[in-house]
């Protein structure tokens, strides 16, 4: 009798220990103010720019990029640009084939990053020419607004960082 008392007292103990909570115990878990604090974090959407990780920052974005860029009436503009890591920079441009042949164009100056810190202004010197800053390249941006060119031949306003 005592063996049948002590089972049933038992059981009766694990099955109230495994039931499911009660509403009011799963309304006081999710009204605490750490778990509405990180469901309002995973909620909200990012409406800021990451300014801590960008090009500006996290890139080693000083040195001598090269490339070939289209050309209207020639067979492309050799371009060379140097960025320094004082903000300055160096630009050559060499007209290859057709009308331009060997025409070259230099010029000197500052640069700026915008507040995004991932694309580069070339001041007037270069005509406030704008690149976008990547891992070992920079790409030729829209002058007026600095959107990605979009066009047949946009994957050839690219130019690559040469190695050391």
């Amino acid at each position: 009798m005592k063996k049948t008392l002590l089972i049933l007292a038992l059981s009766g103990f694990a099955l109230t220990a495994c039931s499911k909570p009660t509403e009011n115990a799963a309304e006081k878990v999710e009204n605490t103010p750490q778990i509405q604090q990180s469901q309002t974090q995973a909620s909200a959407p990012a409406t800021t720019p990451d300014t801590t990780h960008n090009a500006k920052t996290s890139l080693d974005w000083a040195g001598k990029y090269k490339g070939l860029f289209p050309c209207a009436d020639c067979e492309g503009i050799e371009t060379e640009l140097k960025l320094n890591a004082d903000k300055t920079y160096e630009l050559e441009e060499e007209y290859k084939g057709g009308k331009g042949e060997g025409k070259k164009f230099e010029s000197k100056g500052s640069f700026t990053f915008d507040n995004t810190g991932s694309i580069i202004t070339l001041d007037q010197a270069a005509d406030n020419r704008k690149f976008f800053v990547g891992e070992n390249f920079i790409e030729a941006r829209d002058r007026d607004t600095g959107a990605k060119i979009d066009s047949a031949l946009a994957e050839h306003y690219k130019l690559n960082k040469e190695s050391n």
